[in-house]
């Protein structure tokens, strides 16, 4: 490569072409002070602190902006440089606040800690005072603009990270400012509260608004989010074993110094009050702290009675998307060594189950194709069935910056306006449940117009006239009479997918959770490869993950079909290798998926479970009757942070620690393998998840010999496949993909990332399935279930995040303006939202974003559980109930309190 030789310092040094003077200075480890740069934002030169001299010329330069040039003669500390430098910070001092002593940055402080380097104390020049007063009512941000020194690091993070645009300058000269549109306060503007810019302002300008340390703490822990997987890196602030902020990782090379409002502001659940902090056991129907042993001793004896009475088969085990690799690694061990049964599953079966097996079944590899980075190089992105924007901040980041910054064109497809719709080059709004319909369509449009990648798919793919001879149906005509989408809107999308060489696919819960979820997967699947989309930058698939570890869940075993690492239940030498080393004889038959153990609960055919992290409760559908048949169960053990719903059922709850108390790997959505550190100890007398599971496996008679989850995961890489070349140390020095690595010069990851594992892909016919409709007028509202930015999941742990549920209290029910009109909704008023199985109460917001006859209500709020709506029914092939739609009617109850 090109090299580019300066002289810096007296010192000969050489970078390549493209780097600025402070670039090649940092790598040399000289010290150049600067207030506006960060290594994720593009420079800018704003704040001038960065001059260097330029001895030839003379020149005083902005090195984050001025590129290095051969036989350049650099001075970073000359007498003018020094000078200049000084005055700068002086000018800056003059209208800022002399309230360092009181202020929350403290030693955090940028500005004061360059003004303290170059021994800066009383500044000589007439003070220019600055207002500071900005009144704001979110528990989230706060600013004081009098510490304001206009670096525009905040702008530009809103603009060019986040790509939200809530902020930018207004007015000029002295009283120019950062401010949203029309100075109104964050919460009335299109702030998000992500938290980006209060982690990038180098003074006290920006703040957490309610804090509950004010000072400078010395104890940073790198770890992972636990919320939604995206699976971005944050630092942990930690003072007293207390954790006080959270702040971006700035050497994660995923989310590239940004977070989301639950990344930044979510985490305080951990401290919260109804933390479980012992054991408990139901006695005379009310739950009593005991001891571990006394808990743990029950627990045992009351497993090995159900086992030896009525057999393996009548206990189940129900694992967690929440919990680490390590641990599930370990449940399902315990699941099939110490209890005999293959009944395993855990919480990604109510939203990913169809990823996992219509990909696997198509393109060979049970999850995303390709790396989040990589989205940002695709001319198209399709993006359908997910709002990234709220359940994957982090994805909908990407694909903002992609088509501001990269000229991508994104082809949405939604039935409800969601905040990506005005990023749209292409809006189509099919019919709620129609999507497998229209994809066939664009597919046959494709076909017919060739526009398909012929070399591609006759090298690459199997099963083409399969694809040809099940889309002969799928006419324009045909489909748009089922989707209500203009044939010429579906023939624009197909071409406008089809034409560029790059075009990509995001898709999340609004495909998976339908009666024939995986048809959609194998649809879009088919669509990619008929594209030649699989197996290069800027294509691909991207499958997105409600929870933490849903992939890693599913990789570790936690399933009754498959043994770690998708190996099949009945492959004999790989059950013999795994028998061997276990050191047991490995249940044959398949085991029950999450749903089939209620039913057969109900049937009196499991007699005890044992339930880790999950609350069934509120997360699966006809929640009375999951309630009624988990209650009528002989045993039922729950492990969790909370005395949740479920765990109010159960005869023995045991107290698990929450993410910052624990060690462990957590597996994204792209496959990335990265590392969970522990940043205090455990409150009260809970536990890890894992140290837990060998408790227990050890009081059963079958001691598992790990002395950490270390331990655990150099096994999973012995025995996973995928997994190798992840163990501790490798995931220490950097966040790595399971897998393989490609020994290509392009590599970014994993070998399935470059080509299908299988060496082809496979076209599958899928046919569009009409849903269930309830017959008649009682139901005339189509439901559509989905997320919000400000709770998470069921609500379990962010409903006891305090500033999230100050900002996000109440449950709604989203209603178009004309529906509301003609049944007398106002905004706010208190409406019931029934259906044939239940009915659930919130507050009715009316807007534009849903279109007549659809309303909108999210999943997370305790109080008003959406899952209660929705019967048990079942795509049949992944065991995946249908939670995304159902039919209901709305009645007015009263006004907004």
């Amino acid at each position: 490569m090109e090299t580019i030789t300066i002289t810096l310092n007296g010192r000969e040094v050489s970078g390549h072409p493209g780097m600025t003077i402070l670039d090649l200075a940092q790598e040399s480890g000289v010290d150049i002070p600067t207030l506006c740069h960060d290594p994720h934002l593009p420079p800018v030169g704003a704040c001038r602190v960065c001059l260097v001299e330029d001895e030839h010329s003379g020149a005083l330069l902005a090195s984050c902006v001025t590129p290095i040039a051969p036989g350049m003669v650099i001075s970073t500390q000359s007498p003018r440089v020094q000078e200049r430098r000084e005055t700068i910070i002086k000018l800056m001092l003059a209208s800022h606040p002399d309230s360092c002593a009181v202020c929350d940055k403290g030693n955090r402080c940028q500005l004061r800690k360059i003004a303290s380097d170059m021994g800066i104390g009383l500044v000589e020049f007439q003070r220019i005072p600055q207002l500071a007063t900005v009144e704001e009512v979110n528990p989230f941000i706060e600013r004081d603009l009098s510490k304001c020194i206009l670096c525009a690091k905040c702008i530009r993070a809103c603009q060019e990270l986040v790509v939200e645009g809530a902020i930018d300058y207004i007015h000029r000269g002295f009283i120019s400012k950062p401010a949203t549109l029309n100075d109104l306060p964050l919460e009335k503007s299109e702030c998000t509260f992500c938290g980006t810019c209060v982690a990038l302002c180098p003074t006290g300008a920006l703040t957490e608004k309610e804090k509950t340390y004010r000072g400078t703490t010395t104890t940073i822990v790198h770890t992972i989010c636990p919320f939604c997987g995206c699976g971005c890196g944050i630092c942990l602030e930690m003072k007293d074993n207390h954790l006080v902020r959270a702040k971006p990782d700035e050497d994660s090379s995923l989310n590239h110094g940004t977070l989301c409002v639950k990344g930044s502001y979510g985490y305080d659940f951990v401290h919260s009050p109804e933390r479980l902090t012992n054991p408990m056991i139901k006695v005379n129907g009310s739950l009593e702290a005991v001891s571990w042993e006394r808990a743990l001793g029950l627990v045992a004896d009351e497993f090995k009675r159900i086992k030896e009475t009525y057999g393996p088969s009548s206990l189940a085990v129900f694992g967690s998307s929440k919990c680490t690799n390590e641990e599930n690694y370990l449940l399902q061990r315990f699941a099939r060594c110490v209890l005999g049964t293959n009944n395993i599953d855990n919480g990604s079966r109510l939203y990913s189950s169809a990823s996992r097996i219509g990909l696997r079944e198509t393109i060979g590899f049970p999850g995303t194709t390709n790396f989040l980075d990589d989205i940002e190089q695709s001319q198209t992105i399709l993006v359908i069935g997910a709002n990234p924007t709220s359940s994957a901040p982090l994805v909908g980041y990407a694909i903002k910056r992609a088509v501001r910054h990269r000229g991508a064109k994104l082809l949405l497809i939604d039935p409800q306006q969601t905040k990506l719709a005005s990023w749209a080059h292409l809006w189509l709004r099919p019919k709620v449940g129609t999507d497998v319909a229209l994809i066939n369509g664009m597919a046959k449009v494709i076909i017919d117009e060739d526009l398909l990648d012929r070399e591609y798919v006759a090298r690459k793919i199997n099963g083409f006239e399969v694809l040809t001879t099940g889309l002969r149906r799928y006419t324009l005509d045909y489909v748009a009479e089922i989707t209500g989408v203009l044939g010429q809107d579906i023939r624009h999308a197909a071409r406008l997918f089809a034409e560029p060489s790059r075009a990509s696919i995001v898709y999340g819960n609004g495909m998976t959770q339908y009666v024939n979820g995986m048809g959609s997967v194998i649809a879009l699947a088919n669509l990619a490869m008929l594209t030649g989309n699989i197996g290069h930058k800027g294509g691909g698939i991207y499958a997105l993950q409600r929870e933490s570890n849903g992939q890693g869940a599913c990789d570790m075993g936690a399933l009754p079909d498959f043994l770690p690492g998708y190996l099949g239940l009945g492959e004999g030498q790989a059950r013999k290798n795994f028998e061997d080393r276990w050191e047991c004889y490995l249940p044959v038959d398949i085991g029950l998926t999450a749903l089939e153990m209620i039913d057969q609960a109900r049937e009196g055919k499991i007699k005890g479970m044992y339930i880790v992290g999950e609350n069934p409760v509120l997360s699966f559908p006809q929640l009375t009757l999951i309630g009624q048949t988990l209650a009528s169960l002989d045993f039922l053990v729950v492990q969790d942070m909370f005395l949740t719903e479920t765990a109010k059922l159960a005869t023995v709850v045991f107290p698990a620690a929450s993410f910052a108390e624990k060690e462990g790997t957590f597996t994204n959505f792209e496959g990335r393998v990265q590392k969970l550190r522990k940043a205090f100890e455990p409150t009260g007398d809970s536990l890890p998840d894992w140290d837990i599971i060998l408790k227990l496996a050890s009081r059963m008679n079958y001691p598992m010999t790990y002395s950490s989850p270390q331990q655990a995961m150099d096994e999973v890489e012995e025995v996973v496949a995928m997994y190798q070349g992840n163990g501790y140390t490798d995931v220490e020095i950097k966040s790595q993909h399971r897998a393989e690595f490609d020994s290509s010069p392009l590599a970014t990851g994993n070998i399935r990332k470059r080509q299908f594992p299988n060496g082809f892909g496979r076209f599958s016919s899928v046919e569009y399935i009409p849903q269930r409709e309830n017959s008649g007028d009682e139901y005339p509202f189509t439901l559509l279930a989905g997320t919000t930015l400000y709770q998470f999941g069921t609500g379990s742990r962010s409903s006891r995040a305090s500033r999230l549920r100050k900002f996000s209290s109440e449950a709604f029910v989203e209603i178009s303006k004309p529906d509301a009109k003609s049944l007398g909704i106002n905004h706010g008023d208190k409406v019931k939202v029934v259906s044939s199985i239940d009915e659930v109460t919130a507050a009715a917001k009316v807007s534009d974003a849903v279109s007549q006859g659809i309303i909108f209500m999210p999943m997370s709020f305790p109080e008003s559980p959406i899952n209660r709506l929705f019967g048990i029914v079942l795509d049949p092939r992944t065991k995946t109930p249908v939670l995304k739609t159902c039919s209901v009617r709305l009645e007015r109850t009263g006004n907004h309190e």
